[in-house]
């Protein structure tokens, strides 16, 4: 899965349909060169947020989350 969510919202989202045991294992910074590989951001939004963002915050757009959770049966 993907999405643009705060951790906390996309954790209670799972619990709320119906997943259970929910672990983070890993937290990585998701930077402007990442955020190029996928077509939500076009090439004019990353040429934006290039020009906007101050250099110290271009590594660390977003934060990417690797989880897992377990769905009963």
């Amino acid at each position: 899965m993907s999405g643009a969510l705060a951790e906390r919202v996309f954790a209670h989202k799972l619990e709320n349909v119906g997943f259970t045991d929910i672990s983070i294992h890993e937290r990585r910074p998701f930077g402007l060169t990442d955020a190029a590989r996928y077509p939500l951001f076009t090439p004019d939004l990353i040429e934006l947020m290039d020009d906007v963002l101050p250099a110290a915050q271009k590594h660390e757009v977003a934060i990417a989350i690797t989880l897992t959770a377990k769905l009963p049966q």
